[in-house]
């Protein structure tokens, strides 16, 4: 199967941070022939109480919105938003769909987490002694924000010109959206039409998901025989930042591997 054009990458954003992370990675995408669309999340907006399930449905309108335009759609999801990137594809697969009317090819994890649907993260936090990275209920309750977020998000690999650049943009966090319920995820369902085209970009140096703990992710979710898996070496948690152009050809061996399974 071949999709001409190139499919549209909607480019998700993970915790405390918003679209801007993707502006020195959309032209690189654009140069090997991609569209691209982006989302704000929820747990961004500076509200208390807004969850996963919030966040998913905000993707998955925007995703929606690009298929009434008959576009395909891979999702490339970084750190928080694995799970709302999988939440939000529910029955959007192209093969779910089997229409000519577009759909979802395939999704792209970015450093970023998997959970089991239904995974009570709240209790899972505390059942490690909580986050010592984080201050809570900061700047008002519901609301919190990393202590470091430079040396977390960043290190070792960002230039220090773009980690400042960064760090003035974040924003805090909706605790609920960290604390609370996975939502349903596509991962999870066979019948979903992803088989073959889920895809896991790992970070070998990164600081917040450590490369063991990416790995402990993938096999508990079927290891590489459902995970098309490719590494991004000594990189940090941020590629986007510190090496986006091999972010971008990551992406497009990826998506050629994913019209293939198609």
């Amino acid at each position: 199967m071949s999709i001409t054009p190139n499919p549209t990458i909607l480019l998700v954003h993970g915790a405390w941070h918003g679209s801007w992370i993707w502006d020195h990675e959309v032209s690189h995408l654009h140069s090997l022939g991609y569209e691209t669309a982006l989302v704000d999340l929820p747990c961004t907006s500076g509200k208390p109480g807004t969850t996963q399930f919030d966040d998913a449905a905000a993707v998955r309108t925007a995703i929606q919105d690009l298929l009434s335009r008959n576009k395909h759609v891979v999702v490339l999801a970084h750190s928080y938003a694995g799970p709302i990137a999988s939440a939000a594809i529910l029955g959007l697969s192209t093969q779910s769909r089997k229409a000519d009317t577009g759909g979802v090819l395939g999704l792209i994890n970015l450093a970023a987490y998997i959970f089991p649907g239904g995974m009570d993260q709240g209790q899972a936090i505390r059942d490690i002694g909580g986050l010592p990275y984080v201050d809570w209920d900061t700047p008002q309750p519901g609301l919190f924000v990393t202590k470091n977020p430079a040396s977390l998000f960043y290190a070792p690999d960002v230039s220090p010109e773009l980690t400042a650049w960064a760090v003035g943009r974040l924003q805090p966090q909706s605790m609920a959206a960290n604390m609370g319920v996975v939502p349903p995820q596509a991962w999870q369902n066979d019948a979903e039409g992803f088989e073959g085209r889920l895809a896991y970009v790992r970070t070998t140096g990164d600081v917040p998901v450590p490369v063991a703990q990416q790995d402990a992710m993938i096999e508990g979710a079927g290891g590489r025989a459902k995970w098309i898996v490719s590494t991004l070496e000594d990189s940090g948690h941020s590629p986007m930042l510190s090496r986006p152009g091999e972010v971008a050809r990551t992406v497009d061996e990826i998506v050629k591997m994913f019209e293939k399974a198609g």
